[in-house]
């Protein structure tokens, strides 16, 4: 066992991170919005029963986020990743048969649901504490880079695999059901490359057997923390639920456009953890958590501000970049607050917050918009969200964190198999 602190960015076990958000976020859920036209025009399930299943999944990533921590606590978080993939790859396979009924459908994309939210809550903890402190920052930008990159290659996957389906006749396959198997083998595949990556001790490592309960003096700062990644979740919303449909039928653009600016909000995705997280490491977390929230504050209001193509491309860009780029930063700076003893907890948390926060305000913005005149409320309420998000994190006070950390806390035992690319 090596004790040497990881040094490079890219390494079997930030990759292995990667691996995890992609199956359980870009994929295990994103995905399915990029299927549902397809789910509609098929015949599969009505617009209605297309759209109670992504509700289905969203109430499973509340649920998951609530027991990842508490799983955490009782079994090895090396096991659970693994489980919550495999989970994530069988939704796939399952949802691959045509007709077998709402009961069927709504229990895997829950379960998807869950897995997706174990997959957000636990990669961090395990991945960044075994990192150098002069990385972790972009660490944790490989990590959920996944995101980003799971959804925009499920944007280009599912045509694809809609289109083989007639290529497989002698197969039997539709294409929807040759998309469901397609994305289960691609989660598969990725579950495969992360298997051997995350270390045994993982459950010892990355925090106690048993959560410690958060000091009385960190106590405020975890809860500014959670109501900042709730308003957080508030402030990308109006983009991920609406953007398309408000530039398609509200400001008249043709169809393709609307594909356009979501495809360029995707590739922001793919790129924002990386990019958010080099400049963390240089400029410091505070202040680049900061400048994330304001500039997501500025994309959310853009649309409102200018119906141009320019404005819209810069807006969908930069909500891309800062969507997964701020969960990135918002997981390090966790870190870097509470240490590594109570990561875990404070982080599994968050991501409750942001859950039940994303639930929430989803069915609240749907609610509304079938009842205002234009979309544009909507973006104005993300991007108050958002500055009160700032206003948050304006709020927590620095501390000495010395008793957070062990004397070696930057060198916490890694697998020697880890540390190499």
């Amino acid at each position: 066992m090596n004790g040497t602190p990881i040094e490079r960015v890219f390494n079997r076990l930030s990759i292995a991170g990667l691996c995890a958000t992609s199956v359980g976020n870009g994929l295990g859920r994103f995905a399915f919005i990029a299927l549902m036209p397809a789910l509609i025009q098929a015949g599969w399930f009505s617009k209605a029963d297309a759209s109670w299943l992504g509700v289905a999944t969203l109430v499973g990533y509340v649920a998951g986020a609530s027991l990842a921590n508490a799983l955490a606590t009782r079994l090895s978080s090396a096991w659970l990743l693994r489980a919550a993939m495999l989970g994530c790859a069988s939704s796939f396979f399952a949802c691959a048969i045509q007709g077998a009924g709402m009961p069927w459908f709504w229990f895997w994309r829950t379960a998807a649901g869950v897995c997706g939210a174990i997959l957000m809550v636990l990669p961090a903890p395990v991945v960044l504490p075994r990192h150098a402190t002069s990385i972790r920052a972009r660490a944790s930008g490989v990590v959920f880079s996944g995101i980003g990159l799971g959804a925009a290659a499920s944007g280009f996957l599912v045509p694809l695999f809609i289109a083989a389906g007639p290529q497989l006749s002698f197969l039997r396959l539709q294409g929807v059901t040759a998309t469901w198997l397609g994305l289960g083998i691609v989660c598969l595949a990725l579950t495969a490359i992360a298997w051997r990556a995350w270390p045994a001790d993982a459950v010892d490592v990355a925090a106690p057997a048993v959560a410690p309960k958060l000091p009385g003096d960190i106590r405020l700062t975890v809860l500014l923390i959670l109501v900042a990644h709730g308003l957080n979740a508030i402030g990308y919303l109006a983009h991920t639920m609406f953007l398309p449909d408000y530039v398609v039928r509200e400001l008249g653009m043709p169809l393709s456009a609307g594909g356009f600016f979501w495809s360029m909000f995707g590739l922001g995705a793919a790129i924002g953890p990386m990019l958010t997280g080099t400049l963390a490491d240089r400029f410091g977390l505070k202040r680049c958590l900061l400048a994330g929230f304001l500039l997501k504050s500025l994309a959310a209001i853009l649309p409102v501000w200018s119906s141009a193509p320019f404005a819209l491309l810069i807006s969908a860009v930069l909500m891309g970049v800062c969507t997964p780029g701020v969960v990135a930063l918002v997981s390090a700076y966790t870190l870097e607050c509470v240490g590594p003893r109570h990561h875990r907890k404070a982080w599994g948390l968050a991501t409750s917050s942001f859950a039940i926060a994303q639930a929430g305000g989803g069915a609240l913005m749907a609610f509304a918009a079938a009842r205002l005149p234009s979309y544009h409320a909507l973006f104005c309420v993300s991007a108050v969200a958002l500055v009160g998000s700032t206003i948050c994190v304006i709020l927590i006070r620095e501390r000495d964190r010395a008793e957070d950390r062990p004397a070696n806390a930057d060198s916490l035992p890694v697998p020697t198999t880890a540390s190499t690319p």
